[in-house]
């Protein structure tokens, strides 16, 4: 079987898991007079109905596996410490601090280039 035909027996599941989220989003806005607690869970469940049924495709299962791998290569990914976290912050700030100062000289220098050249100082 190609992988594409693979995806696209999945289709009619796909597009209830859709409708059913779409349906729910509206139920939500429509029924706005219920308290807004009681229309959260409500909207909590249908979407976990819908993650379920999309869960049940083949696409559904791709993307379980992607998130899945994603966690453990984060897992693998070796983290700064709070002190080069905090040098590194803090070298930012200085350079950005520097730029601002120069950028204020270079306006300053440039009004006054501009005043001289048409006599208004």
């Amino acid at each position: 079987m190609v992988e594409s035909d693979k995806f696209n027996n999945n289709i009619p599941l796909l597009l209830l898991s859709s409708a059913i989220l779409v349906a729910g989003i509206a139920a939500f806005y429509y029924f706005s007079e219920i308290r807004m607690f009681y229309r959260v869970v409500a909207l909590i469940f249908i979407m976990i109905f819908a993650a379920f049924i999309t869960y049940n495709t083949d696409f559904g299962k791709t993307v379980y596996t992607y998130v899945t791998d994603s966690k453990i290569e984060l897992k693998k990914v070796t983290w700064p410490t709070k002190q080069e976290t905090l040098q590194t912050a803090l070298g930012v700030v200085v350079v950005v601090i520097i730029i601002g100062i120069m950028l204020w000289l270079f306006d300053m220098l440039l009004s006054w280039g501009i005043g001289t050249l048409y006599g208004v100082r």
